[in-house]
C-alpha cells in the first residue's frame, strides 16, 4: 500500500519520500489532499473545471517558485493539482479520459 507524505502531499511506494526525503510517512486518510498531476497552467484550469463539474474538490500550487512564475509568466509555468484521497481514483480516471480523448470527426 502507498504511504502519504504530508510535506509533498503525495502517495509514495517507498519508506522515504523520494522528493523531500521525509521519513514520517503514514497511511493516507480520506480528506488528505494528494497529487493527481503536474500539468501546464492552461491545462490545469481545464482540469480544475472538469473536477469541479464532477464534484471533486481540487486545489493547486505552482510547480515553479512565485518569482520564476512572475518573471516567465503564468502561461509557461507548471501547476500541481491535488484532490482528496477518497476522490483520487475518480480524479485520475477523469485525467486519463481528458488526455486520451479522441477528437470527434467533423460531420
Amino acid at each position: 500500500m502507498a504511504l502519504y507524505c504530508e510535506n509533498c502531499m503525495r502517495l509514495v511506494d517507498t519508506p522515504v519520500c523520494p522528493r523531500c526525503r521525509n521519513r514520517k510517512l503514514r497511511e493516507p486518510e480520506p480528506g488528505d489532499f494528494c497529487l493527481v498531476a503536474e500539468v501546464p497552467y492552461m491545462q490545469a484550469g481545464m482540469l480544475k473545471e472538469l473536477f469541479s463539474d464532477n464534484d471533486i474538490p481540487c486545489t493547486d500550487r505552482s510547480a515553479l517558485g512565485a518569482g520564476i512564475t512572475v518573471k516567465l509568466g503564468v502561461n509557461v509555468g507548471l501547476t500541481r493539482l491535488y484532490v482528496p484521497f477518497d476522490k483520487l481514483d475518480e480524479a485520475k480516471a477523469l485525467y486519463d479520459a481528458f488526455f486520451n480523448a479522441v477528437p470527434e470527426e467533423p460531420v
